[in-house]
């Protein structure tokens, strides 16, 4: 995907001006595979190969694991020891029933961080 070149769908909700930032995401481990799908809602966590975007989760124990700070713009699967750069909305309208959060979290969990940093969330019917 080419910054600037986004495509509206189901997940952006109203006019409010899209804005993305490039992530780095690396591969899981020596065995299994990172994998977004467009619309999960992430934290950045700092590892071995620098920050990285991870699920929310509002349960987890790894630092920063529970704030979100983007919505994955793109899919994307990532293999062991590999990495890729793609893009995540760090403001804009979504549609709440595109969304996917870590564990068992809903938008509720993190309704007021997210309305803080710019990701404004509407119920829509599409």
């Amino acid at each position: 995907m080419t910054i600037g070149t986004l495509e509206r769908d189901g997940l952006i909700a109203g006019d409010y001006p899209l804005k993305v930032e490039e992530v780095t995401v690396h591969g899981a481990g020596s065995t299994g595979r990172t994998e977004f799908k467009r619309g999960d809602v992430v934290a950045l966590i700092t590892g071995a190969n620098g920050e990285t975007p991870t699920l929310v989760d509002s349960r987890s124990a790894v630092s920063g694991a529970n704030r979100a700070v983007g919505i994955m713009a793109e899919p994307v699967s990532v293999g062991p020891g590999e990495q890729t750069v793609t893009v995540m909305f760090i403001k804009g309208e979504f549609n709440r029933r595109f969304l996917q959060f870590g564990g068992n979290d809903t938008y509720d969990i993190h309704k007021r961080r997210m309305t803080e940093i710019g990701l404004l969330v509407r119920e829509t019917r599409i």
